[in-house]
Parts: structure tokens; C-alpha cells; sequence
């Protein structure tokens, strides 16, 4: 029987890629929607469209909060095209959003599937943070939580913090200190073991499957500036942890730390890891993957049809 999910996200891009992997290695609860990578009614566009396009349109996508606890962010239309879909001119998706709040979604998932159900988070933890505030009681009925954020030393947005934990790390903060079973993937992990390189790349324009027309329009953007940022090719955080998630013998090298989140001034967002601390741990972090792996499932995904 597959895994029950709900997957959280600030679709554009790579998130676009992580649904379509949750809907065909899990059993798909949802789609709730975030503040982050773009305009959040792109983001919002961006997740009906892609559970359109991919023939999954009986999967909700539940509207949550279009900014984050405290604090201003800024968009990153750069990594992600103009409309976090690479520039891709697409027609409106005739699928509507639920009329129930993420929030509210999220807190009666958990209750209907108590003891079953994990949330993939790749992005901003906004909407779970202030479900946890909502109904603390939610930490024994969700199973496990993956997160797509923070960074060791290579901060993706500042010298110190990745994106997802800069857009609302107040709402890290609470996420990891409320007691859900944690597992990170960090920037690091994902940038050495997401990577989807320009060989890859030529074999997925080489398909020609509606799925790979897909993976390469959504994803042009990101190409271009990963190769600029000194990488191979694209990084996709985000798929790879949906892929870890669902495949926990390729993790080759995780441990167990106390983490946590720093909230002031030029350091904000960074991920606090006590390296050698024996107390109060709360997250697994992922330090190594089987990338060849994710690259053979994700290829057999966009050659599927």
C-alpha cells in the first residue's frame, strides 16, 4: 500500500517536478501552497497546471499563506523564469483551488489519516509552522516530516542561509523545535546529489514523452542559472527529497544533530547545527545520497508517458 502524503510547496520549477514524483511514488493527498519562489498567484497557477498536465487533476491544491510569520522576502524569479515555469507561456488550467485553507487542510488530513500520513516540504515552513500553533497535538498524529532547507556553510541566498529557511525562519524554528520526526536534506546535499548534469539533460530533450517536454520547459530557467552559479547542470532540491522520502536506503550518510535556526540580521535563516552535541536532537540531516539512483527514477518517470 503507498505511503500517504501531503506535499507543501512554492511551485515553480523543480517543486513542479517533486509533485510529479509524490503522485506516482505515493499516494497523493495534496498539493497546499506557500509563500516563496514567485508571485504566489503564479505558485498557485504553477500546481494546477502541473496536476493537469500530468493527468492528476483529482489531487487538491489547498491555498495557504502568501508570506511568510515576520519580515519581508524577495521573489527569486531569476533561478525559477518570470513565472517560476521558465518563461513557458501555458493556457490557465481549468482546475480551481479547494475553498478550505491549507491550514485547515493540513490539521484534518492528520486527523483522518492519524499515525500515516508525511508532509513533504520543499519550501518554506510557513503553513505547517502555524498549523503546529493551531493544534500542537498534530505532532502525534503526523508520521514524519521531510524538509527540503538550511545550509551547512554554502548559504544559496546569503553567505549562510538557503532559501526556504531565509523566507520564514521563524517558521523553521518552530517546526523544528515542536518534536515531528525531522529529516533534512540540505542545500549542500542537494546541489552534490540533485544535480541533473547537461548529459542527463540532452537524454530527457531526446525523449520526446509529454513528461520530459514538461521537465524541460519548467526547467530552462533553473538550467541556465545553476550553470551559472558554477554547477554541471540543475539542481533539484526538491525532487531529490521527494525521492529520498520514498527511497531511505539511498541516504548513504545521514546523522543526527540538534538544530536549529538563527533569526536576526545578516545571519538570518542560517541553519545552527551543534556538531557535537549529545542533547536534545531533533533532526536527521541527510549529508549524502545515491544521486545515480534519483537519476534512474526521475528518468523513468518523464519516459512514462
Amino acid at each position: 500500500m503507498a505511503r500517504k502524503v501531503l506535499i507543501d510547496s512554492d511551485t515553480a520549477s523543480d517543486d513542479t517536478i517533486a509533485i510529479m514524483l509524490s503522485s506516482r511514488l505515493f499516494e497523493l493527498l495534496g498539493v497546499t501552497i506557500v509563500a516563496g519562489n514567485v508571485e504566489f498567484k503564479d505558485q498557485v497557477r504553477n500546481a494546477l497546471f502541473t496536476l493537469e498536465y500530468i493527468n492528476r487533476e483529482d489531487v487538491p491544491v489547498y491555498l495557504g499563506f502568501d508570506r511568510p510569520i515576520l519580515g519581508t522576502w524577495r521573489t527569486v524569479e531569476e533561478v525559477h523564469g518570470s513565472n517560476g515555469m521558465g518563461g513557458w507561456q501555458f493556457k490557465d488550467p481549468a482546475k480551481k483551488p479547494e475553498s478550505e485553507h491549507a491550514i485547515d487542510a493540513i490539521i484534518r488530513l492528520s486527523k483522518e489519516f492519524s499515525g500515516e500520513i508525511e508532509i513533504l516540504a520543499v519550501s518554506p515552513l510557513t503553513n505547517l509552522a502555524l498549523a503546529y500553533l493551531r493544534d500542537r497535538s498534530i505532532v502525534n498524529r503526523i508520521k514524519k516530516v521531510w524538509i527540503m532547507g538550511g545550509a551547512l556553510t554554502r548559504g544559496n541566498t546569503t553567505p549562510l542561509a538557503e532559501f526556504n529557511f531565509w523566507v520564514d525562519p521563524e517558521a523553521a524554528k518552530i517546526v523544528l523545535d515542536a518534536g515531528f520526526d525531522v529529516t533534512i536534506v540540505p542545500w549542500e546535499t542537494a546541489e552534490d546529489y540533485g544535480l541533473i548534469d547537461l548529459e542527463t539533460w540532452g537524454r530527457i530533450r531526446k525523449m520526446g514523452t509529454k513528461l520530459s517536454n514538461f521537465f524541460v520547459n519548467v526547467n530552462k530557467t533553473l538550467l541556465e542559472y545553476s550553470i551559472k552559479q558554477g554547477n554541471r547542470g540543475s539542481v533539484h532540491p526538491d525532487s531529490l527529497t521527494v525521492y529520498l522520502a520514498y527511497d531511505n536506503s539511498s541516504i548513504t550518510e545521514q546523522r543526527r544533530f540538534k538544530v536549529n535556526v538563527e533569526l536576526c540580521s545578516t545571519s538570518r535563516g542560517g541553519m545552527l547545527i551543534d556538531w557535537y552535541g549529545k542533547d536534545n536532537l531533533n533532526s536527521n540531516l541527510v549529508l549524502r545520497a545515491d544521486s545515480n539512483k534519483f537519476k534512474d527514477e526521475l528518468l523513468l518517470t518523464l519516459s512514462s508517458f
